[in-house]
């Protein structure tokens, strides 16, 4: 016998499936995490750097204010003050352009008076009074640049002695210097013209650190995937534990509940030689209490040699376990291995032969008496008839002589041993006579009480007292009772000549606990020799000096033509009790076993 285990660390053939699923939810879970905190990273880097370039722009229109405190006919040194904030780290380049993209100042001098923006894009941009920002690509160097761009309002209101008053914008200024005011060709008249203010920003820093932030991002994010599937695994294993242990234990009940209720008898023996498990069967045919084979050396339960060698198949054998009576037992033994091939002991199983050789020896014995009853038909049919004749001349000649001479005499006893002769036919007959039975609902008690009447002449005739104390009213059976009867008739028989010296017949009827109505017969006679027991119901058997041996076969016959049996057991007190179990009519209930094994008397 091998062990099996099924490797499931899920414990069920949809686990796997549920794993991966919520495995998979949670995977979208922390990516959409990820996403929107990249999202929010994105849009927290944008407000940065727009506020970056608005800051420029603001302290850059300052600066221009700064050089205005002269009043109209002040000099702006716009060029000066562009390449000085330009100067500094993360600034790609600042400039201010007319309304068509042409620049006007810059950072890099080289670049006045060329186009930053075409007029078209310009348009497009829409720059106004409010700080835009787009992703621009500058020609040449292909670098990508954060700008920040709107109107270039140079101007702001200032308090003065007399309260606040206005500086024009510069598009209201006659010149707009670039370098040296001074110097011929520097001033432009940009009266009237509108102007724009581009910051160039360097979005590598940024990019880095987003790059940083995203790293850091998948890091977390991978790390609470991890934890996350580590916790859902860990779950569904601790389900799966729990719902293992939840069926171990239920399989655990369920086959000690099977071992426990099995017919036949079951002992394992671990390879140290000591009894581990034996079930109630096996305790039985032991005759020791519950667990008394637990834990006992195998040597002390079983003959010794009996597990040197594990074979297959069944062997009869007469086994007395624990030292009891031997008993005829099938055995068969085997070895216990796990699926890795190590072995744990060996299963003995003992299935008891007993009831096995009994129905055995039911059939032979049924099959004897089906030859006898033959037999005994063919017999009695060619002896009956010359019988009536010699009974029939010896009546005839004895009344020819004359009373109480020795001829007469001669004459009546062969009469009476015709007699007799024809009583033993007459019991040959009704063996072998067919079982037919004319079946209706009668009263065990009612018969109980027939018979007993028929037979107080044989008790009195012999001292014996007739106690139907315990026969009570019912139970009711479907029988035919003149044939039921005459089975209770040789039973009391019986037990009325079992009883030389006296004594006393009881009677008793009843529901047994297995549901079958019984009427018993009790004597306090000297009982039945244990050699006699298994030849009680054979036809001709008999221990007394002038009995033909078919009383009981006849009643035996009688009763199992009628689905029951008769049962024969030892009175403690001495004597035989002798009972009748026959199924019982529905909606009768037991009386309990004190009904079926004792009798009271009054």
């Amino acid at each position: 016998m091998r062990f099996f285990r099924h490797k499931n660390p899920f414990g069920g053939a949809s686990s796997p499936l549920l794993v991966i699923g919520a495995a998979g939810i949670l995977a979208a879970v922390v990516v959409a995490m990820a996403v929107i905190d990249l999202g929010r990273e994105k849009q927290y880097m944008t407000q940065l750097l727009l506020e970056k370039g608005a800051a420029l722009i603001k302290a850059f229109e300052a600066g221009t204010r700064t050089g205005m405190r002269g009043g109209f006919g002040a000099e702006v040194r716009l060029q000066h003050l562009l390449e000085e904030m330009a100067n500094q780290p993360g600034i790609f380049y600042l400039a201010v352009t007319d309304a068509d993209g042409k620049i006007v100042a810059h950072n890099d001098p080289s670049r006045i008076g060329q186009e930053l923006f075409t007029a078209g894009e310009m348009a497009a941009l829409g720059p106004d009074n409010a700080e835009k920002w787009r992703l621009a690509t500058e020609e040449g160097t292909g670098r990508q640049s954060f700008l920040v761009y709107r109107r270039f309002v140079p101007s702001a209101g200032r308090r003065g002695p007399h309260g606040p008053r206005m500086h024009p914008p510069v598009q209201e200024r006659s010149f707009f210097c670039a370098e040296d005011c001074d110097t011929p060709g520097q001033r432009r008249d940009l009266r009237g013209v509108p102007l724009d203010i581009f910051v160039g920003l360097d979005v590598a820093p940024i990019e880095a650190a987003r790059r940083a932030d995203l790293q850091n991002t998948l890091t977390t994010a991978a790390v609470l995937l991890v934890l996350g599937l580590g916790g859902v695994l860990a779950l569904f294993w601790a389900q799966s534990y729990r719902a293992q242990k939840r069926a171990l234990r239920h399989t655990t009940a369920l086959a000690s509940e099977v071992v426990a209720a099995m017919p036949a008898g079951l002992l394992l023996v671990d390879p140290a030689g000591t009894v581990a498990m034996a079930n109630g069967a096996a305790e039985a045919l032991a005759g020791v209490a519950p667990g008394g084979l637990a834990g006992r050396p195998v040597e002390a339960v079983l003959p010794p040699g009996l597990l040197a060698e594990a074979w297959g198949g069944e062997r009869e054998m007469d086994l007395g376990l624990g030292g009891g009576r031997p008993a005829p037992l099938a055995v068969s033994v085997s070895s216990v291995t796990t699926e890795e091939g190590t072995s744990v002991g060996s299963l003995v199983v003992l299935r008891d032969l007993r009831e096995v050789r009994r129905l055995e020896a039911e059939v032979r014995r049924r099959e004897k008496l089906a030859a006898v009853g033959n037999l005994a038909a063919g017999v009695a049919h060619e002896i009956r008839n010359p019988l009536s004749s010699i009974r029939g001349y010896a009546a005839y000649f004895g009344a020819k002589f004359a009373p109480g001479s020795e001829d007469r005499q001669a004459a009546d006893v062969m009469v009476r041993e015709v007699d007799r002769l024809n009583r033993v036919i007459s019991e040959l007959i009704e063996f072998a006579r067919p079982s037919d039975l004319e079946r209706r609902p009668v009263l065990l008690s009612d018969l109980a009480g027939h018979a007993a009447r028929l037979t107080r002449p044989d008790a009195v005739a012999r001292n014996v007292a007739v106690d139907l104390s315990g026969v009570t009213d019912g139970p009711e059976v479907a029988a035919d009772p003149d044939r039921l009867v005459q089975a209770l008739l040789n039973l009391c028989l019986n037990a009325i000549q079992a009883m030389e010296a006296g004594g006393v017949m009881a009677l008793a009827t009843g529901i047994a606990p297995d549901g079958r109505a019984f009427v018993s017969v009790a004597d306090d006679g000297g009982g039945i020799a244990a050699a006699d027991r298994d030849r009680i119901f054979d036809p001709y058997f008999t221990t007394k000096a002038r009995g033909t041996g078919l009383g009981l076969p006849i009643a035996h016959k009688i009763v199992v033509a009628h689905g029951g049996e008769i049962v024969l057991a030892a009175r403690p007190q001495g004597g035989t009790l002798a009972t009748v179990f026959l199924p019982a009519t529905a909606g009768q209930g037991g009386n309990g076993a004190k009904d079926a094994g004792e009798n009271t008397r009054g």
